[in-house]
């Protein structure tokens, strides 16, 4: 009789989050020009299913995330079921072109509840708006957008300094 429950698992240790979202190549990101496809597929790149928000570009985004007057690309990349952001510049910055730091980034992707990650890009005028509500302790400078990384519940942003890579407080 002990033999039929080796091997068995209860409800409650099999119940796992798992992530609803189906993860894709970026050839099936049609919407972005094909150099970006071609770049995110060379880094092994999968992504998540859904392309846009309410009609709004989401998780593979171009934006002014180093300076106003330069368009990047960032994307959010899934690698061995680890999430990272990947960000493919469009002129010199000190930033690095990859992200992997911060809560939204820390755990296994298939794991995330819900609808899983998203990745969109942020304006400075949106940042402002959560450090004055939120009290983020940082003072540098907003001049550009961010990459606002998050879940249904949360979101952190992350800004380029022109050197680093800050953690900045998001949606909430």
């Amino acid at each position: 009789m002990a033999a039929l429950f080796i091997g068995q698992q209860t409800p409650q240790q099999s119940e796992q989050p798992h992530n609803p979202q189906k993860l894709v190549s970026p050839d099936e990101y049609r919407n972005i020009p094909k150099d970006v496809r071609a770049l995110l597929q060379q880094r092994n790149c999968q992504l998540p299913e859904v392309k846009t928000y309410d009609g709004h570009p989401f998780n593979v985004v171009s934006g002014h995330f180093a300076r106003a007057d330069q368009t990047d690309w960032a994307a959010l990349c899934i690698v061995n079921d680890r999430a990272r952001v990947v960000v493919l510049w469009g002129g010199k910055t000190g930033c690095s072109d990859e992200i992997h730091s911060g809560w939204p980034l820390e755990g296994a992707f298939s794991t995330e509840p819900a609808g899983g990650l998203y990745l969109m890009p942020v304006s400075a005028k949106q940042i402002l708006a959560y450090r004055r509500f939120f009290g983020d302790p940082h003072t540098n400078d907003i001049s550009h957008q961010g990459i606002e990384v998050g879940d249904e519940q949360a979101s952190l942003i992350y800004y380029c300094d022109g050197k680093n890579w800050l953690e900045l407080q998001g949606n909430d």
